[in-house]
C-alpha cells in the first residue's frame, strides 16, 4: 500500500507496527513518520480546528511496543473545558502526570500487565524490559527511556482499579469517603451478620452454634522483607488502611510504645527457624509481615496485615489481630496460630489495655495441625486443632498456603519504598481474595464430595467400635460421652485426650536399679570396679533384640545380592563381638554358669550355629535348679523386673505400630492411585506390617521369660498370649474390606460384624490388646483400659470432625448464595446513589452498576446449579446420623468377645 493509504487505513489503529520496503528488505518504521497524526476528543479521519499539538516526543506504551506519535488535543467548544489528562482518558489512554502530560499507557497494557503481575508475579521492571525487546531486539534502536513513568502508572492503575471495584466511584464521597478496610474482598462463606445468617442465629442450640462462629488463623511471613528504601513521608500509601494492611500512623504509635518488647518465645522446635529468620536484617526496614486469615476458606481479612520490624511481637501480632477481628461482629470465636499456646496468655489483659480492643465473650485457641506435632505433649493435649468442637476439617495451615501465594512478589516488594509495597501487596491479597470467591462453586463441591465419604467411612468405623463396646460396657460408654461433653462443651474435667502414662518402662526399671547401685558403691557393699548387674542384664537385652531381629529378617533365607550377604555376615559379627563380652561379665555376674554352658554346647560348635541362634544362658534360660547354682536371686529378681518392663514397652509400641498401620491404609484408600504408587504404598505397608511382627515377637520373648522367671499368677490378665489374629488395629478390618471391596461388599461386612454371617464369624472380636485386666480376682473379666479409651475417644473425633465438615459446608452453600443476592442488589441500588452528575457519568455509573450486579446473580445462579444435587444427598446422610456420625440405622453389635 502507499503512504497515504497506510495512514488512512490506521486512523482507528494508530498503535498498530507497520514494516517499509527499502529496495532489498522490510524495515521497521512507524505510522508517526509517515505522517500519521491522533486527534483526540473528535471522529477519526477528522481535525480540531483548534488543535493543540502534543510535543513531538509523545511515548504511548501499548502491548505490542513503545510508540513515539503525533498528537492534537483537542482545544474547540466543550472540549476547551476539558484537561488534557481528561482528553487521553477518554481516548481509553492513561496519562503518566495530570499537568502537560507527555506519556501515556493504553489501558489495555496496563490491564495485561495487571494480570501478569498478580497471576505470574511479573515484575514492572521486567514488564518494561520485555516492551523494549517487542519494540527493538536488535539493540539498533534509540528507545526513549520511560521505566520511571511506566511504574508510576502501574501503581496509579492499581489504586483506581481497587477503588473502582469498591464502589467508591458511587459514593459522593469518593476516594477520600473511604472507611478502614471497606476495600478488602470479603469471603462469601463465611458468617456475615445482616447479610448471610438466619434472623435467630444467635439462638441456635449447643450442637449447632459452632455453625456460626468465625475461624481466624494467624501467621508471620519472614519472606516478605523490605529494605530502606525511600519513606513513608517521600513515599506514601495511596489506599493504606482501606484495604488489607492496617493504617500507617496509629499502628506506628502502637509499636513505638512498645519498641523494647522481646520476640514472642514458644514451646515449639520452630524456634531455631524464627531466630534463622532474625538473621541478616541489617538494611532492612520491615523483617516481615504478620498476617490474619479466614482459616476455613483462607481469605486474607481486612486490616489483617502488618510490618514487622522485628520478629514476631505480641504488640505487632496484637493489633493486626483486634483491628481484624472488630468487623466479624461475632459473639464467638476460634483462633489458629502456631504459637497459641504463649500468645494467648495473658491476652485479655493486653486487651484492656487499649480502649478500642474487645475481645469475644466466647474465645478458644488451638495450632494448626502440621506445626501442633512440634509443641510439647501439654500443648497437644490442649490445642490441637483436630480435637476442637465444631472445627470440621480446617487444618488452620491456611496462612502457609497465603503466602506461598505472594512470596513471588517478595523479591520485588523488597526493593519498593513503603507506600508502593503496601499498595502492591494489597493488590495480590485482593486478587487472591477474588480468585477464591469465583473459585468457591467447584472448592465446596470438591470437599463436599471428600466430606460426605470420609463422613461415611468414619461414621461407619466409629459406629462399628461403639456397637460393640454398648451392651457389654453401657455405663463406661455413657461415663466417656459425658467427659467429652464436658470438655468440648463446657470446658471443664480432666482432658480426655491425654494420653495414659505406661505402667512402667525398661528406662525407669534401669534407673531404680542405676540408684541401688549407686547406693550400693557409695556403702562399699560391692567392689566399685565390677560392672553393675543391671548393665549386665541389659546388654543381654541388646543380644537378644539384635539376635530376634536377625532372625525376623526375611531376606537371610534365601540368596541375596552380595551387598545383602555383606550386611548380614557384618550383623552376625557384632553379635559374635558383643557375645564374648557379654559372656566375660557373665562369669562375673554368674559365677557357676560355665560348666552349665559347656554342657549344653559340648555336642555343638559356634562355626555350626548361627549367631542369631546362640543360647545366652540369662537367668531366665535357666531351669530353677541351674537358677539355684548359677547365679544370685537378686540377679533373676532384676531380670524379672525388666522383663515386666519390656514386655508392657513392646505392647505399647504393638498398638502405636497397629495404630500407625490403620493410617497408612487409610490414607491408601483416600490418595493412592495407579500401578506405580500402589507398588510403592504396599512396599510401605510391608516394612511396617515387619515392624508390628518384630514388636509382637518381642513381646513374646519378654513374657515368655517372665513366666519361666516368676510362673503363673495374676499378672497374666495383663500379659496375655499374644496371638497373630490379636494384631488387628481398631477399625482396619473394615479398612482392609474397604481396599478390597466395592461398597456393597463392605456393607454386607458391616452386617456381618453385628450379626450370624456365612463365613462363621458370629461376633465381632475386639483384641484383648486394647484392654486392661481388672484388680479382682482370677475370674475377672477384662475390663477396658485407657488405651482403649483414648482410641475411642480419637476414633469418636474422627468421625465428629468429618460430620462437622459435612455440616459445615452445606451451611456455606446455603449462605454463599445469600451473600451473592446481597451484594447484587447493594450494587443495583449504587446505580442512583448519585443523582447529581452528568447525564453521561450518572449513564457510566449505572451500567457498571447493572454489570456487577448482574455478575453476582450469574454467579448465584452457576453455583445453586452445581451444587443443588450434592446438597439433597448431604441432607438425607445427615438425616441417618447423629452428630458424632453414629449411623441412627446400625443393628445393636453382639456382645463383645476378649480374646
Amino acid at each position: 500500500l502507499c503512504v497515504p493509504c497506510i495512514v488512512k487505513l490506521h486512523s482507528r489503529n494508530p498503535l498498530h507496527l507497520v514494516e517499509k520496503w527499502n529496495g532489498t528488505t522490510f524495515e521497521r518504521t512507524s505510522l508517526a513518520t509517515l505522517g500519521l497524526r491522533i486527534q483526540l476528543n473528535h471522529p477519526p479521519d477528522t481535525v480540531c480546528g483548534h488543535r493543540e499539538s502534543a510535543r513531538s516526543d509523545f511515548v504511548v506504551i501499548h502491548t505490542n511496543g513503545i510508540h513515539t506519535v503525533n498528537l492534537d488535543f483537542c482545544g474547540c467548544g466543550q472540549s476547551s473545558t476539558l484537561h488534557r489528562r481528561q482528553q487521553l482518558l477518554r481516548f481509553s489512554w492513561w496519562p503518566a502526570t495530570t499537568i502537560d502530560p507527555n506519556t501515556a499507557a493504553t489501558f489495555a497494557a496496563l490491564k495485561k500487565y495487571h494480570l501478569l503481575s498478580l497471576t505470574g508475579k511479573l515484575t514492572g521492571y521486567d514488564a518494561w524490559r520485555s516492551l523494549e525487546l517487542e519494540t527493538d531486539n536488535s539493540g539498533t534502536s534509540s528507545l526513549p527511556d520511560r521505566l520511571p513513568a511506566w511504574m508510576v502508572m502501574i501503581r496509579e492503575w492499581r489504586h483506581i482499579t481497587i477503588m473502582k471495584r469498591g464502589g467508591r466511584g458511587h459514593d459522593e464521597t469518593g476516594v477520600a469517603g473511604t472507611a478502614d478496610g471497606e476495600l478488602a474482598v470479603q469471603c462469601p462463606a463465611c458468617p456475615l451478620p445482616g447479610i448471610n445468617l438466619p434472623e435467630d442465629w444467635e439462638a441456635a442450640p449447643r450442637n449447632r452454634a459452632w455453625l456460626y462462629r468465625p475461624i481466624v488463623a494467624m501467621d508471620a511471613n519472614f519472606r516478605m522483607k523490605n529494605r530502606m528504601r525511600s519513606s513513608k513521608t517521600k513515599d506514601p500509601g495511596l489506599h493504606t488502611g482501606k484495604a488489607y494492611f492496617v493504617a500507617d500512623e496509629k499502628y506506628d504509635e502502637h509499636v513505638a510504645a512498645h519498641i523494647d518488647q522481646d520476640e514472642m518465645s514458644g514451646c515449639s522446635r520452630f524456634a531455631a527457624l524464627t531466630a534463622a529468620n532474625l538473621k541478616c536484617t541489617k538494611g532492612l526496614r520491615v523483617t516481615g509481615v504478620g498476617g490474619i486469615f479466614d482459616a476455613r476458606h483462607e481469605f486474607w481479612l481486612a486490616n489483617g496485615l502488618g510490618d514487622l520490624q522485628k520478629g514476631e511481637r505480641y504488640c505487632n501480632m496484637d493489633y493486626m489481630f483486634f483491628n481484624a477481628i472488630s468487623r466479624l461482629n461475632t459473639p464467638s470465636l476460634l483462633v489458629s496460630y502456631d504459637i497459641a499456646c504463649q500468645w494467648h496468655k495473658n491476652l485479655s489483659l493486653r486487651a484492656a489495655t487499649h480502649p478500642d480492643w474487645n475481645l469475644p465473650d466466647d474465645i478458644d485457641f488451638a495450632v494448626p495441625k502440621f506445626h501442633i506435632a512440634a509443641h510439647q505433649e501439654e500443648c497437644q493435649e490442649e490445642f490441637d486443632l483436630a480435637k476442637k468442637r465444631g472445627t470440621g476439617q480446617t487444618d488452620g495451615e491456611g496462612p502457609e498456603r497465603g503466602w506461598s501465594n505472594i512470596n513471588g512478589a517478595a523479591a520485588s516488594t523488597k526493593e519498593m519504598g513503603p507506600g508502593g509495597r503496601h499498595d502492591t501487596v494489597d493488590d495480590h491479597c485482593g486478587h487472591a481474595n477474588w480468585r477464591k470467591v469465583v473459585g468457591l462453586g467447584p472448592t465446596l463441591l470438591r470437599r463436599m464430595k471428600a466430606g460426605l465419604a470420609q463422613a461415611t467411612e468414619q461414621g461407619d468405623i466409629y459406629t462399628e467400635f461403639t456397637k460393640s463396646l454398648e451392651l457389654d460396657h453401657p455405663e463406661k460408654l455413657a461415663e466417656w460421652r459425658k467427659q467429652i461433653d464436658e470438655w468440648e462443651v463446657h470446658g471443664r474435667g480432666p482432658n480426655p485426650y491425654k494420653k495414659p502414662v505406661s505402667d512402667i518402662t525398661v528406662d525407669e526399671v534401669r534407673l531404680e536399679l542405676a540408684q541401688e547401685d549407686y547406693e550400693a558403691v557409695q556403702s562399699a557393699s560391692i567392689i566399685a570396679s565390677l560392672p553393675a548387674a543391671s548393665a549386665f542384664i541389659l546388654s543381654g537385652f541388646r543380644l537378644e533384640v539384635m539376635q530376634l531381629k536377625l532372625r525376623l529378617d526375611k531376606t537371610n533365607d534365601r540368596d541375596g545380592t552380595s551387598n545383602q550377604a555383606a550386611r548380614l555376615q557384618e550383623s552376625r559379627t557384632a553379635i559374635l563381638r558383643l557375645l564374648h563380652r557379654f559372656r566375660a561379665d557373665q562369669d562375673i555376674h554368674m559365677h557357676h554358669i560355665a560348666s552349665i554352658i559347656n554342657v549344653d554346647e559340648s555336642t555343638q560348635s559356634h562355626n555350626t550355629i548361627r549367631p542369631e541362634q546362640i543360647k545366652l544362658y540369662l537367668p531366665s534360660d535357666l531351669s530353677e535348679r541351674e537358677r539355684a547354682t548359677a547365679c544370685d536371686p537378686t540377679l533373676s529378681d532384676m531380670e524379672a523386673k525388666f522383663r515386666y518392663a519390656g514386655a508392657c514397652q513392646a505392647l505399647d509400641d504393638v498398638r502405636h505400630q497397629l495404630r500407625f498401620r490403620t493410617y497408612v491404609k487409610r490414607f491408601k484408600i483416600n490418595n493412592v492411585v495407579g500401578q506405580r504408587k500402589n507398588t510403592r504404598a504396599r512396599a510401605f505397608q510391608s516394612r511396617i506390617d515387619d515392624a508390628v511382627n518384630r514388636a509382637a515377637s518381642t513381646y513374646r520373648l519378654h513374657r515368655a521369660a517372665y513366666l519361666r522367671l516368676v510362673g503363673p499368677g495374676t499378672w497374666e490378665k495383663r500379659l496375655r498370649v499374644l496371638l497373630d489374629e490379636h494384631l488387628v488395629g481398631l477399625g482396619e478390618r473394615l479398612l482392609d474390606q474397604i481396599d478390597l471391596a466395592d461398597i456393597e461388599r463392605v456393607k454386607e461386612y458391616l452386617r456381618s460384624r453385628r450379626g450370624p454371617s456365612s463365613t462363621g464369624e458370629s461376633r465381632y472380636t475386639l483384641p484383648w490388646i486394647w484392654y486392661t485386666a481388672g484388680g479382682g480376682g482370677e475370674d475377672e473379666e477384662a475390663e477396658i483400659g485407657d488405651d482403649l479409651k483414648l482410641e475411642w475417644f480419637k476414633t469418636r473425633a474422627r468421625s465428629t470432625r468429618w460430620m462437622e465438615e459435612v455440616l459445615h459446608l452445606l451451611e456455606e452453600m446455603r449462605r454463599v448464595p445469600e451473600t451473592f443476592k446481597f451484594w447484587a442488589r447493594e450494587w443495583e441500588q449504587k446505580s442512583s446513589a448519585r443523582p447529581n452528575v452528568p447525564p453521561e457519568l450518572a449513564e457510566g455509573l449505572a451500567a457498571y452498576s447493572c454489570k456487577h450486579s448482574a455478575m453476582y446473580v450469574s454467579l448465584r445462579e452457576r453455583f445453586t446449579g452445581q451444587w443443588e444435587d450434592i446438597q439433597g444427598t448431604a441432607a438425607t446422610f445427615l438425616s441417618h446420623r447423629e452428630d458424632d456420625g453414629m449411623d441412627v440405622d446400625a443393628e445393636a453389635a453382639e456382645p463383645m468377645v476378649v480374646n
